[in-house]
């Protein structure tokens, strides 16, 4: 059987994934990511509190955890 090639997804974010897939929805990693991060968000502060700032904050710091998985990808 052949080794399957280790993504940049964490556990959750994993199930994540395989959960929107079973739905038909694929996203890239980074999207995955996002959506994570604003499920943590919302259930941190509740949905309706989540502001425009708090998405850009999002959208920034999965760019970065994006840039940082890959890095330590390529030295492993």
């Amino acid at each position: 059987m052949a080794k399957e090639k280790q993504g940049i997804l964490q556990h959750g974010e994993t199930l994540w994934d395989v959960a929107l897939r079973g739905i038909g929805i694929q996203l890239p990693d980074e999207y995955v990511i996002r959506f994570c991060l604003l499920c943590s968000k919302a259930n941190e502060v509740g949905l309706d509190k989540v502001t425009l700032s708090d998405l850009t904050d999002i959208e920034f710091e999965a760019r970065k955890e994006v840039e940082e998985r890959t890095k330590q990808e390529g030295e492993a």
